[in-house]
């Protein structure tokens, strides 16, 4: 799995439908600007706006194009662990390079719970994994034990994406080439530099893709970046809300992301 991805949006035709044809032109966009790896039906992709048949009709339609020269990673998460799973048998068989496994949103899972859950759909896949924990958006907040736990039981575990506390990671040995994604670009220097992180998943990255690659690729090596204009343009990104200045971004370039589905407008 790479070190930097972009959570590109899911494109929706006015009256809201599902135009899955559009994301070709946003994914010759990131390749066009260097991006070598795209987060599909993450939070950014709307992901729990869609239903389970949508969901399988983006993992067929990415099945039939094939594009190359890209790592695509799909976010797989549901309330009911039964969708979820049907989400990962079709992932297995898709042209998917890894998958994102989030956790139930809304109903708050106990530890033990969370652990079954991801045990279980780990269970219909080999392909390399990444866990999402976005305890803002959720209400669920994965415990370092129980990540631990789960990395020690699960090779294929290759990531941990973290929108919670990031310095509950700083000093801890995770497996070598592990990956440890800042959720999002906020703080983004401090976050390499000073904090635990060594990989992202990039919002701004789809207004910015050179601009955050570059950053990265330094961050990485451990050079020096400059934060006043990485923090310019996040803070535009994220100025209103980050999902409608994204797809106003894309459609002003004559890139179809469409409108995003009500409430928000």
């Amino acid at each position: 799995m790479k070190r930097l991805n972009v959570a590109i949006p899911t494109p929706f035709y006015s009256d809201e439908g599902l135009d899955v044809e559009g994301f070709e032109a946003i994914v010759a966009f990131q390749k066009q600007n260097g991006i070598e790896s795209l987060l599909i039906s993450g939070s950014t992709g709307e992901q729990h706006s869609m239903s389970i048949a949508e969901r399988l009709e983006i993992i067929e339609y990415f099945n039939q194009q094939r594009f190359e020269g890209i790592e695509l990673v799909f976010g797989a998460s549901a309330i009911r662990t039964r969708d979820a799973v049907t989400l990962i048998q079709a992932l297995e068989t898709s042209a998917m390079d890894a998958i994102m496994i989030g956790f139930p949103p809304y109903i708050r899972p106990t530890q033990q719970q969370a652990i079954a859950y991801v045990e279980e759909l780990l269970s219909h896949t080999v392909k390399p994994v990444a866990l999402y924990n976005n305890p803002g958006r959720t209400g669920f907040d994965l415990a370092p034990e129980s990540l631990n736990l789960l990395i020690r039981r699960y090779p294929n575990i290759v990531g941990y994406k973290e929108t919670g506390d990031l310095q509950r990671h700083v000093g801890v040995e995770y497996p070598e080439e592990f990956i440890l994604f800042a959720a999002g670009d906020m703080k983004l220097v401090e976050n390499f530099a000073s904090g635990p992180c060594n990989g992202l998943s990039s919002v701004a990255g789809n207004i910015y893709p050179r601009e955050i690659k570059v950053a990265v690729e330094r961050l990485l090596r451990q050079e020096q970046v400059e934060v006043g204009p990485i923090e310019e343009r996040v803070s535009r990104v994220f100025s209103g809300h980050a999902l409608i200045n994204i797809k106003q971004h894309y459609n002003s370039l004559g890139i179809h992301a469409g409108i995003c589905r009500a409430p928000l407008l």
